[in-house]
């Protein structure tokens, strides 16, 4: 198989540690725009580089900003391996590894209280593809991830429950994410508990017909009516048009 080849090369002198770098363009890099140029992000040692491209690629604007760089799973992994030499090396990837999280509990009728009509803003993404981000309180962030995983039918998504590290949002479906990371994800749908609305979301109004009444059941009967619109959404060879 051969190796990619990147699209360009972008040489920049890195704000964050003063070092001239070379940045490879690929093509799966061009999904996000903003004003009409092409945003790209890129994680060098312990920031991440935001690159905004014109339409030729010529670098426009480029800034850098630090991240932090143990989260609670890299802290569980450096533990139960001894801090050891293989430890290290490898801690970066266990932070970013979405955990099975068995013991989250959803509640479509606590989101949609929580939320209210603009969950619809969140459901379509999910059900397409693209990727959510979630911030907020942590308990509430584990609600919210396993309910967002009940807008899908037979199908296994990517989720990173929780990390204080950048991950790569082409990665996963869902992410949970601390705080200090907000901005750097300001592209993807953001799920934001603490102000109780959806970013970057749009409106639905098929989803808003599947979450219709809902809120008015309890929890049990409200879970068991949703877990059957989305079957019927799924069956229904026209419901990517609809949404």
């Amino acid at each position: 198989m051969s190796a990619r080849v990147p699209l360009k090369e972008i040489a920049l002198n890195c704000k964050g540690c003063n070092k001239d770098i070379n940045i490879p363009i690929y093509v799966d890099d061009l999904k996000t725009q903003v004003g009409g140029l092409w945003q790209v992000s890129f994680l060098h040692d312990d920031h991440v580089i935001t690159l905004l491209l014109d339409k030729n690629l010529s670098l426009r604007q480029h800034r850098s900003s630090t991240i932090a760089r143990t989260s609670r799973e890299e802290a569980s992994a450096r533990a139960s391996v001894g801090a050891t030499a293989q430890a290290a090396s490898t801690s970066a990837a266990a932070a970013a590894t979405p955990s099975p999280r068995g013991e989250a509990r959803a509640s479509i009728t606590l989101m949609l209280k929580t939320f209210g009509n603009t969950l619809e803003y969140v459901m379509k993404p999910v059900m397409t593809g693209d990727t959510i981000v979630v911030s907020g309180d942590l308990a509430l962030m584990e609600i919210a991830i396993a309910t967002l995983k009940m807008f899908v039918h037979k199908k296994e998504l990517r989720v990173c429950w929780f990390t204080e590290t950048f991950v790569d949002p082409r990665d996963y479906d869902i992410i949970g994410i601390a705080p200090g990371l907000r901005d750097y994800y300001e592209t993807e749908v953001n799920l934001s508990i603490d102000q109780k609305k959806v970013v970057n979301g749009e409106e639905c109004d098929y989803c808003r017909k599947v979450l219709k009444g809902l809120d008015k059941m309890n929890e049990t009967k409200a879970a068991n009516e949703l877990k059957d619109r989305i079957k019927n959404v799924y069956r229904s060879l026209l419901w990517m048009h609809q949404i």
